[in-house]
């Protein structure tokens, strides 16, 4: 398969393809990658020039849990305490997803986000125990990011999911720890309100009163022409 070449929108189209082999693979797991690529998107929007290029933030979001693809369907969904091994081959999915990125020639930034985005800001994680501002900033912000958005989904079926203000809290009680205390404090701070106010937690706020009226729900549609991020 030929890689996404320079451009922008090389990138996404490319990025949409292997979108659709998630899919094809693992529903939630390609659900899952859009929350956080919209999360990584918005968060880019507040502060474009800590992330890098925007095809590339986007190419990150979507494409981290590319080595899921690797991983049988059974494992994915497996709702009871994996195995010694199913463990290992679990931690084993972003250095595959990096590596297939890396054979579809996708700019090194999108390769290392999906290799690192399990690392911790102290360090501890996997797959190479790298930390702090070892790790590039688009890792540490898709780091936040996907913690995030796996606390507040449905269909974990090992747990149950939190309420936004719940997530934000341990996003925050996490930040220096396990996060980037930078952008634990841009989700927390500077996207908190937004994201309560779109998921509906809190009523009193206007669904229109942060980003200059655009959600991050439509970040995505407006960036790819995807559709409003599935919740």
């Amino acid at each position: 398969m030929p890689g996404p070449g320079a451009t922008p929108g090389n990138l996404s189209r490319q990025s949409l393809r292997l979108l659709a082999a998630i899919r094809r693979h693992h529903p939630a797991t390609a659900d899952h990658s859009v929350r956080v690529a919209t999360v990584l998107l918005a968060m880019w929007s507040h502060r474009p020039d800590g992330l890098g290029d925007m095809a590339e933030v986007v190419a990150a979001g979507l494409l981290h849990d590319l080595g899921k693809v690797f991983l049988p369907t059974s494992l994915l969904d497996a709702a009871r305490g994996l195995s010694a091994r199913e463990t290992d081959m679990m931690r084993a999915h972003p250095l595959a997803g990096a590596e297939a990125l890396a054979a579809l020639r996708y700019p090194e930034a999108v390769q290392v986000a999906a290799r690192d985005h399990h690392e911790r800001w102290q360090g501890g994680g996997y797959p190479g125990g790298r930390a702090g501002t070892a790790l590039s900033p688009l890792a540490r912000a898709i780091c936040v990011a996907d913690s995030f958005v796996a606390m507040i989904e449905p269909g974990r079926a090992y747990r149950r999911h939190l309420s936004v203000a719940e997530a934000l809290r341990e996003v925050q009680a996490c930040s220096g720890t396990q996060f980037d205390p930078d952008f634990a404090a841009l989700l927390v701070e500077g996207l908190g309100e937004t994201f309560q106010a779109e998921l509906g937690l809190d009523h009193g706020l206007s669904r229109r009163s942060t980003m200059a009226g655009l959600l991050p729900s439509h970040l995505l549609e407006r960036a790819l022409r995807l559709p409003p991020c599935p919740w």
